[in-house]
């Protein structure tokens, strides 16, 4: 016993040496790798027609705020409990659920057209936890994930926290990006990812000395709302099997959140059919098999298409056996509870008839989705706000740019060498911890390691600081609380992503029909620090105005950027 005390304390430096006290530095590191929007979220009083009628709209975290009567009074008829849920269950998940999983992903995610089998899923708390230990299967620390611009902010957290993945932001060039048309509608091909545009994120990587391992896909696209037409994903998949010992994989999570309308040319809305990887990999001609492969995995979860985000029910699928013992015994720390994997197999296992409950929630969730997008339309386009069109998730993205106000910087957004100088970088994190948020974060580091991988297309100070200030505008004068972009990562300042699903019908209201303000807002924002950092005597206070929404934020004066 001595002798392996005296080993551990040979290896394990006092705290004080760590220069941390009582927290290690990847603890400390952790939460500064989550997007500030997410705190501001916790930070502000919620709008609610009776007991906050002065509060915020949160239209920032993807929640489905609109289906909660089907769910409550159907889920607890389903939920029983029986003698053998007490003990303990297969660490990758119960094989009932995993049946009722791999049917019913077989229908949403591959049409039919690709059998998913239950082997291959293992069952976790949540698509980040899944997502999380797939990393650790195929990657090593320090080695790169390839995610095209813009995409979901947490992905940092999740891919480096813990598996010291890095990111790599692929730049699709929608720098300058311009509406399509009268309508004000935004191209979505601008951010469709090419084998061209993967290959320079790919070789730049290798230039840097990171080691690309995965390219990281969201489809149907967070924070973009649309679905990628097939002919693009099977150019992403090719390009992948291309590469040796890069793997693919394709979270799904609002794959059956489709809502668009039609599919057809010359509709209001033209919007690619949803097309999963799943059909994809039937169709390819590469794999001999017609197989995924080893090199291809899919992650989903009951959080967006069932907007059941607090069960914490996340599934991953891969057909790489080499990878399936290491992810069943990994998945034990994050194991799903045997009660709700049954509820999830009662819930599940009649898919296939059109008649059962779970069809008739996905049709009546989907159209409710549509009919809230539609009104949302309305109010965007009188309001003369341009945005991309939506037709999948629970969400639209929106060019706010011609609101965005420069100080005597003036307007300068710039590219690649044109970022933050490092030096400034640091100074300013250690000042303020965070402050990254709002800034070109490519290649930038914390606690001395990398977690943006590649410096590339990013904001300058001038626009990480006007896209801010529209930010804190919109919440303190406007009571509307958006995703910025700057915490996706887009490569254009000025854009937001609106979750419209995110409040109930009555605070819904609100965006069309504005009240009156009586009192001032009760916000307590955890506020990026670069603005007052710039200006200290900056008012960030609340505007005790009229409470304005979509409406009147569309019709006030935008600023001259002459």
């Amino acid at each position: 016993m001595k002798r392996v005390l005296a080993a551990v304390m040979r290896v394990t430096p006092p705290a004080a040496t760590r220069g941390l006290g009582t927290v290690s530095r990847r603890a400390a590191r952790a939460p500064g790798l989550l997007p500030t929007y997410l705190k501001d979220a916790r930070g502000v009083s919620i709008f609610h027609p009776e007991t906050e009628p002065e509060g915020v709209l949160q239209l920032s975290v993807a929640e489905n705020h609109m289906v909660e009567d089907l769910l409550v009074d159907a889920l607890t008829e389903l939920q029983d409990f029986r003698g053998d849920l007490i003990y303990y269950q297969p660490t990758h998940g119960r094989a009932d659920c995993r049946e009722a999983l791999a049917a019913h992903l077989t229908r949403t995610l591959c049409g039919g057209a690709y059998e998913l089998d239950p082997e291959g899923l293992v069952i976790g708390a949540g698509c980040n936890a899944v997502l999380e230990n797939l990393m650790f299967a195929v990657g090593e620390p320090g080695e790169g994930v390839l995610i095209p611009r813009p995409y979901y902010a947490a992905f940092e957290f999740d891919l480096c926290a813990r598996a010291n993945m890095v990111v790599l932001p692929v730049s699709l060039g929608d720098d300058g990006v311009a509406p399509e048309d009268q309508h004000g509608y935004l191209s979505a091909e601008i951010y469709y990812p090419t084998p061209d545009k993967l290959e320079d994120a790919y070789q730049r990587a290798l230039d840097n000395g990171i080691t690309p391992r995965v390219v990281l896909l969201s489809s149907p696209n967070n924070p973009l709302g649309f679905c990628y037409p097939e002919d693009v994903l099977m150019s992403i998949f090719d390009w992948c099997q291309s590469k040796p010992g890069l793997h693919l994989v394709s979270d799904e999570i609002y794959g059956g959140s489709v809502f668009a309308e039609a599919h057809v040319p010359g509709a209001r809305d033209e919007h690619p059919e949803w097309t999963g990887i799943g059909q994809v990999a039937a169709k390819a001609t590469r794999l001999s098999s017609g197989a995924l492969g080893n090199r291809c995995h899919i992650v989903w979860s009951l959080s967006k298409d069932f907007a059941l985000s607090g069960l914490r029910v996340g599934a991953l699928y891969t057909e790489n056996e080499d990878i399936r013992l290491p992810l069943q015994k990994m998945n034990d720390l994050c194991s799903v509870s045997s009660s709700t994997q049954n509820l999830v197999s009662e819930m599940l296992k009649e898919g296939n008839d059109e008649a059962s409950w779970v069809r008739r929630f996905e049709a009546e969730s989907q159209r409710r989705v549509h009919e809230r997008y539609v009104l949302l339309q309305e109010v965007l386009e009188e309001a003369g706000i341009p945005y991309l069109p939506s037709g999948a998730g629970l969400f639209v993205w929106l060019d706010l740019r011609a609101w965005m106000e420069y100080g005597d910087e003036g307007h300068a957004h710039m590219t690649g060498s044109s970022m933050v100088d490092p030096s400034l970088m640091e100074s300013i994190a250690a000042a303020a911890p965070g402050a990254g948020e709002f800034m070109a974060r490519g290649g930038a580091s914390q606690g001395g390691e990398q977690i943006v991988g590649v410096p590339s297309t990013a904001f300058n100070m001038a626009d990480a600081e006007a896209e801010r200030r529209l930010y804190l505008k919109l919440v303190h004068e406007y009571g509307l609380l958006l995703t910025p972009g700057a915490s996706m990562r887009t490569e254009t300042p000025g854009l937001f992503r609106c979750v419209f699903t995110a409040t109930d019908d009555a605070g819904f209201e609100e965006v069309r029909q504005p009240p009156t303000r009586t009192r001032p807002l009760n916000l307590n924002l955890n506020l990026n620090p670069i603005p007052l950092l710039l200006n200290p005597n900056r008012n960030l206070n609340p505007n005790p105005e009229a409470l304005k929404r979509f409406a009147r934020f569309g019709a006030s004066e935008k600023p001259s950027l002459a």
